[in-house]
């Protein structure tokens, strides 16, 4: 699971070490794996890194920075989507984008 984020937007990505064999579905087509972010991702990420200078770890440097609430509902919604893994054995989606400014969040479906 990899949580990243800038300011006041985020994203919480689940990825796979290899492939996972899956049940057989008439309802819903099994993926037998989660990419990595910086497969799927790895240039914005690139591009990001170039321009963002925000802090992660320093609390004090962090909210001059950074919304004050970003990391925890990252870290609520992270929770949600892994235990809503674990309670169901499976889910519909493998992370989300979060956005703060307009109080917004976008679900990425596995499939």
């Amino acid at each position: 699971m990899d949580f990243g984020n800038s300011q006041s937007t985020g994203q919480v990505l689940l990825s796979t070490i290899g492939s996972i064999k899956q049940p057989k579905s008439e309802k819903y087509q099994a993926v037998a794996s989660l990419p990595f972010i910086t497969d799927e991702y790895g240039e914005l990420l690139k591009r990001s890194e170039e321009t963002d200078n925000t802090p992660s770890c320093s609390l004090a440097e962090a909210l001059e920075k950074q919304d004050l609430y970003i990391n925890s509902s990252l870290a609520q919604m992270g929770c949600s989507l892994l235990w809503n893994l674990f309670r169901h054995g499976m889910t519909e989606n493998k992370g989300f984008f979060h956005n703060l400014d307009n109080f917004t969040t976008q679900p990425i479906k596995v499939a």
